[in-house]
């Protein structure tokens, strides 16, 4: 069974979302300064656990891998985050699943301790345990186990960590191993089944998470032309204020302010992949026509010039 751990820094969104395995996930930068964030991942056998965290706030959205469920303990720092239009303080359990994607907005140092199990195991040692006719469990959006229990199941999956960054990682026998992936599988299991999902989302909420949702699809489908709010609004089929309560609401930034933000992103991302790109071309690219305020914009974003960018190396 194999028993793989890494420990990667990341200076950018885009290089933390590309570090995690068995997920496709894009994240963008929503907070000004220079992003340090870090990932710690184990995979042994079927299971994944790993912890993340970032010294900006971030928006993530994507899905697990399919044939894969998750269970992440979600520490929200001193401002609240949102998971698929949920509000999110303290210490939370989100269930992700395959099915969908999620939309998770993480504020600065917010820290992630999450496990993933791919479908299959699940669904053996659920019949293994319970019967060849037992179901595996729904996977909710949030979960509401007691404090006991969220605390354990944050115990085991540092241990699990922890074992991994040790010195003796390496040597556990595969007998080790196999035992660490079953404990951690009925981790999983009794947080679906004890938990309980926590009540329906307010129509209100509902109806804010739909607003960004379909505002952040249309500025992506057409982020290389001219936006402008009235357009954006009746695009989406909302008002003006409700565009804006939506956003403040949820992304804790205004729609132009997440527009702008996420074309920076675009041109961040650009700059990383294809270093030999104009910067100038780039940015006109993603609609930025002025160069001296492109540039002050995106320092302002990202802490320093796109040149810097350019020339930077990821982080070991």
């Amino acid at each position: 069974m194999n028993f793989d751990h890494s420990h990667k820094r990341a200076r950018d969104a885009g290089e933390q979302a590309a570090s995690l395995h068995d997920w496709d996930q894009r994240y963008e930068q929503l907070s000004a300064g220079r992003f340090d964030g870090e990932v710690d991942e184990l995979r042994v056998g079927p299971v994944q656990v790993f912890a993340e965290r970032a010294n900006q706030t971030v928006m993530q959205a994507g899905r697990v891998s399919a044939d894969r469920v998750a269970v992440a303990l979600v520490r929200a720092a001193s401002s609240p985050g949102w998971f698929s239009g949920h509000r999110l303080q303290g210490e939370q359990l989100i269930g992700v699943a395959a099915q969908g994607e999620f939309d998770l907005v993480a504020g600065a140092d917010t820290q992630i301790l999450a496990l993933s199990v791919d479908v299959p195991t699940l669904r053996a040692l659920v019949a293994q345990v319970d019967g060849p006719d037992a179901e595996l469990p729904a996977v909710p959006l949030l979960l509401s186990p007691s404090v006991a229990a969220c605390a354990e199941y944050a115990r085991l999956l540092q241990a699990a960590l922890g074992l991994a960054q040790g010195a003796d990682g390496d040597n556990l026998h595969p007998a080790s191993r196999r035992m660490l992936a079953l404990s951690l599988c009925d981790a999983l299991l009794a947080c679906l089944r004890a938990g309980g999902p926590v009540g329906a989302l307010p129509a209100s909420a509902a109806s804010r998470r739909r607003i960004v949702a379909r505002a952040r699809q249309y500025m992506q489908a057409h982020a290389q032309e001219v936006i402008a709010v009235p357009d954006l609004c009746q695009a989406i089929g909302t008002s003006r204020r409700a565009l804006q309560y939506a956003f403040e609401e949820v992304m804790q930034i205004s729609p132009v302010t997440y527009l702008r933000a996420m074309r920076l992103n675009q041109v961040r991302s650009e700059l990383r992949q294809n270093r030999a790109a104009p910067v100038g071309d780039v940015a006109a690219r993603w609609g930025f026509w002025h160069p001296s305020r492109f540039a002050s914009d995106y320092k302002a974003l990202f802490g320093e010039l796109p040149s810097a960018t350019r020339g930077a190396r990821a982080v070991a």
